[in-house]
């Protein structure tokens, strides 16, 4: 069964890692179109919270927003997460899977299991548990979205870190399972893979490096919205690259 085309304006999204870099930029991008936005990260104890900063700054812009915390790494905490959301805001349309870790530039053999463990478990184990969550809901209304951040890193070598790359190799096969198993009911999955991207994570593994060049958070989230606005059905369990998209819808 096709999707109907969604208005943006009309979804609730809840995107995870929420608090800064690429999550931030969706969150602020989808706020603007007048998405209404849960946003999800850990709680950060001892430091100012930037999920907090990023609900105030959502409101500024006339948005709606709440934030969640959670461990995704703990199925019950997303599943308790996931609750909040549906008491709160009634339904969840889109779920944005954009939390991730990286682990630093490690050879293979410098990969500690505990290391291994953390970046699967954060990077595929969190999506699953997020996606499994919102599932039921999105079939009961025969409508949903799922959109997983993916990499570059998970079909080419270019960060030194097999489990970053292992994990969002993951991701994409977790797209495609999705889009198999329930796009005739109305889902939609999609793997949006950005470009090597500015944020604070890249900034301190090359900081002897100019960085000056790569790209910002907000392009990702450009073409997140450029990509409900058109309907992203069409490119279900499909990995779509964000500079490409861009270039192909005279945004770039």
């Amino acid at each position: 069964m096709a999707q109907a085309q969604q208005d943006p304006s009309k979804l609730v999204a809840m995107i995870t890692g929420a608090s800064r870099g690429i999550g931030r930029a969706i969150a602020l991008e989808l706020a603007s179109a007048g998405v209404t936005v849960a946003v999800l990260a850990r709680a950060h104890r001892g430091r100012p919270d930037r999920l907090d900063k990023v609900v105030s700054e959502i409101e500024l812009l006339g948005g709606r927003a709440m934030a969640v915390r959670a461990d995704l790494r703990e199925s019950a905490q997303v599943a308790a997460a996931v609750g909040q959301v549906l008491k709160r805001l009634g339904r969840i349309d889109l779920l944005v899977n954009n939390a991730g870790v990286f682990g630093g530039e490690l050879q293979t053999t410098e990969v500690a299991p505990v290391i291994w463990r953390k970046v699967l478990a954060t990077n595929l184990d969190g999506a699953f548990y997020c996606a499994a969550a919102v599932v039921p809901g999105m079939l009961t209304r025969g409508r949903g979205i799922i959109v997983n951040i993916s990499s570059g890193a998970a079909v080419r070598t270019g960060f030194l870190n097999i489990a970053y790359g292992v994990s969002k190799a993951g991701l994409d096969r977790l797209t495609l399972g999705l889009h198999a198993e329930f796009g005739d009911a109305g889902l939609s999955c999609v793997s949006l893979s950005p470009p090597v991207t500015a944020t604070e994570t890249v900034r301190r593994l090359y900081r002897d490096q100019d960085t000056e060049g790569l790209a910002p958070p907000e392009l990702t989230a450009r073409a997140l919205r450029r990509l409900l606005e058109i309907g992203p059905q069409r490119y279900g369990g499909q990995v779509v690259a964000v500079r490409e998209f861009l270039r192909e819808q005279g945004m770039l």
